[in-house]
């Protein structure tokens, strides 16, 4: 390219290009190489969904993790990697970079984060702040930060004694450091949050979440609701489920999303099966302003949501008839009917996210532990 051209519109022709040409652009010279490498051009790449390979799987089975690719006909290819997902927990994922949690040497605990498309990964080690470790009930997060696209750890703790305060700390990829929220950022210490599931939806990490209140006659019962955490202010908020919502969930609940919307699903026990449900959530500001049912499917077990195809249907975890191994389905709306997905896995493993192509963590070399 001509040295005419002023270096910023070579960049802006180049950030067109596709992730895999980018990198290869690194090469052409000293100016383009520090150029592309730089926080700036990431976040002006952006994040694009992968033409190739649409959605990304990982399950487990027995005591070993597996990680694929997945095409349109539900065909896997495997995500070769050099390092193992046996000792991995994945923790959330968001714009296309997974986070997984590590504990190798109790009680230290790495969480590190990964993005596929441009092979590499990057871990911090998750501090402790109490004496006795005993203490902590501990709830990790992930999120991607929407105006900068840096990468976010949350560490939640708290006691198991209710009137005792959470403990909050935060990891920012780009700063590499860990920092402490204060008290006026987070929702009351009595509330808990479901970590079964977490989702990450116009820049907030959504949760099911309780409170466990008394009757006058000093019965205990659980009140539930939505708790979010906006990555950009750093601050908590907690989403009352309107009545006429909340009378139709299933308690505890899943949260996950399609797309940009929020979603929550759960099995209701009607008689002799179930009725799986899933309700959209139109959430403005810290109040969900409307509802609606998507699906609601007839049962013989309880069926877990995992994601969704490029056509709203779910693809479900459903346990098989001879025992505890789970297989994917997709159930067609339209239709009524369910399609083998493929794979088998233990209970509660399956993530499968879109495949999204963006530079985030380009700017950190790779394996490096903060």
């Amino acid at each position: 390219m001509s040295d005419e051209i002023p270096i910023e519109v070579q960049m802006d022709i180049v950030r067109r290009l596709p992730v895999k040409r980018i990198l290869q652009c690194r090469s052409v010279s000293k100016s383009w190489k520090s150029a592309i490498d730089t926080l700036y051009f990431t976040v002006k790449s952006g994040v694009r969904q992968a033409n190739h390979f649409p959605y990304v799987l990982h399950y487990r089975q027995g005591f070993k993790g597996y990680i694929h690719y997945v095409c349109q006909n539900f065909a896997f290819t495997p995500v070769h990697t050099n390092f193992s997902f046996s000792d991995l927990k994945p923790i959330g994922w968001s714009h296309g970079v997974w986070a997984f949690s590590c504990v190798r040497n109790l009680p230290h605990c790495m969480v590190f984060v990964w993005n596929p498309s441009i092979k590499r990964s990057v871990g911090t080690l998750i501090p402790y702040l109490t004496i006795a470790q005993t203490y902590e009930k501990r709830l990790l997060a992930f999120g991607i930060r929407p105006d900068n696209l840096d990468p976010t750890i949350l560490k939640i703790a708290y006691p198991f004694k209710p009137e005792n305060p959470w403990c909050v700390l935060i990891f920012s990829f780009n700063s590499k450091q860990w920092k402490h929220l204060e008290n006026e950022f987070l929702p009351r210490q009595s509330i808990r949050l479901k970590k079964s599931s977490q989702a990450v939806v116009d820049g907030h990490i959504f949760w099911c979440a309780y409170e466990s209140l008394f009757t006058n006659d000093g019965s205990e019962y659980k009140s539930y609701m939505l708790v979010s955490f906006n990555l950009v202010t750093h601050r908590f908020h907690v989403l009352d489920i309107p009545d006429k919502l909340l009378f139709q969930l299933p308690v505890p609940f899943y949260v996950s999303n399609l797309r940009d919307n929020v979603v929550v699903s759960g099995n209701l026990n009607v008689e002799d099966h179930f009725v799986f449900h899933v309700w959209i959530l139109e959430v403005v500001g810290r109040c969900i302003e409307s509802f609606k049912c998507l699906i609601s499917i007839p049962t013989p077990c309880p069926l877990k949501l995992v994601g969704f195809d490029n056509t709203n249907n779910p693809i479900l975890e459903v346990q098989k008839p001879e025992g505890y191994v789970m297989n994917l389905v997709v159930y067609n709306v339209s239709s009524g009917t369910f399609l083998y997905f493929g794979g088998e896995g233990n209970c509660a493993s399956f993530f499968i996210n879109p495949n999204c192509e963006s530079l985030i963590l380009q700017t950190h070399e790779d394996k490096t532990v903060y």
